[in-house]
C-alpha cells in the first residue's frame, strides 16, 4: 500500500501538519528511534537488535516504513530526547512516558520488577521485611515505581543492568533491582561470571509494560497508528509468538490490542 493510500485509510489527513505533508507524500518515510542496551530487549550484537528491537522494525515493515536504530546509552538518550534529536525511543516503561513527553505505542512485553541476591547469602523467596535498610543496587535514570522507593532501601546506581548484577557478585550491594526478563537474559548470556552463582528473589516489586514512545512532533500520530497497525498484524500472523519464543520471552508476552 502506498504511504498516501496509508494516510487515508487511517484517517490521518487532518491530522499531520501541512509542514509534514510534503514528506510524506514525496519521500518513503523512515523513522529514527534511539534505545540502550537492554538484553533481551534491546542488544546491538545481535543481528535482529534484540526481541524488542526486532518486534519494532517488523511491525513499521508491515506499514512499509524503514527504522533506523540508534544505541546509546540511557542518560544519553534521555538528554538528547529533551532536544528532540530523534522521533522517539525504544524500549520506554509507563513511569518514562511523562518525563520524557513520548506518546507510547500499544505494549509489546511486560516486565517483572524484582531483586536478585547472591545464593546463600539471602532468604529465599524474598520477604519484603527482608528489605529496609539494604543496600540494593539500582541503574541510573530508570523510573522506577514509587512504591519500590517506598520501601526504605539505600540505592546506589550505575550505568545498566549489567554492572549491576556484576557489583552484586562482588557484593558491593546486597540485592540488585532488575527485571526478571533482564536478568535471566544477562545469567544465559554468559557475559557474567558462574560464581558467585545468582538467584531471582521471587519477589516481584513492580510491574511495567514495555513498548516504544514517540516524541510530539509533527509526525507523532502518524508514526503511532502505523506501528500499532504493525504490531496488530504481527499478532495475527503468528510472527510475534516466534520472536517471543526465541528470546524465551512468552511469559513476559503481551496480548494484542487492536489499533
Amino acid at each position: 500500500m502506498s504511504t498516501l493510500r496509508l494516510l487515508l485509510a487511517l484517517g490521518l489527513s487532518a491530522s499531520i501538519a501541512p509542514s509534514a505533508w510534503g514528506f510524506i507524500t514525496t519521500v518513503h518515510p523512515s523513522i529514527t528511534l534511539a534505545t540502550l542496551e537492554y538484553p533481551p530487549f534491546c542488544e546491538s550484537k545481535r543481528p535482529d537488535g534484540g526481541a524488542l528491537v526486532s518486534i519494532v522494525r517488523e511491525a513499521f515493515a508491515q506499514e512499509d516504513i524503514r527504522v533506523n536504530v540508534t544505541v546509546m546509552p540511557w542518560q544519553r538518550v534521555i538528554a538528547l530526547n529533551h532536544h528532540s534529536r530523534f522521533d522517539g525511543v525504544i524500549g520506554i516503561w509507563r513511569t518514562d512516558q511523562k518525563n520524557m513527553q513520548l506518546q507510547p505505542g500499544n505494549p509489546v512485553f511486560q516486565s517483572l520488577i524484582g531483586a536478585y541476591v547472591v545464593r546463600g547469602k539471602a532468604p529465599l523467596p524474598l520477604p519484603m521485611s527482608w528489605l529496609p535498610g539494604r543496600l540494593a543496587g539500582t541503574v541510573a535514570g530508570y523510573q522506577y515505581p514509587e512504591s519500590m522507593l517506598k520501601l526504605k532501601m539505600e540505592l546506589d546506581s550505575t550505568r545498566d543492568d549489567e554492572t549491576n548484577l556484576r557489583k552484586l557478585q562482588q557484593q558491593r550491594i546486597q540485592l540488585a533491582i532488575t527485571e526478571k526478563a533482564v536478568g535471566d537474559a544477562l545469567i544465559r548470556s554468559g557475559k557474567l561470571p558462574t560464581r558467585p552463582q545468582l538467584a531471582w528473589g521471587e519477589l516481584v516489586l513492580g510491574k511495567e509494560v514495555i513498548s516504544v514512545g514517540f516524541a510530539a512532533n509533527p509526525m507523532q500520530s502518524f508514526w503511532r497508528t502505523a506501528f500499532n497497525r504493525g504490531l496488530w498484524k504481527l499478532h495475527q500472523n503468528g510472527r510475534y509468538q516466534q520472536i517471543a519464543a526465541a528470546y524465551q520471552l512468552q511469559e513476559f508476552a503481551m496480548p494484542p490490542q487492536q489499533p
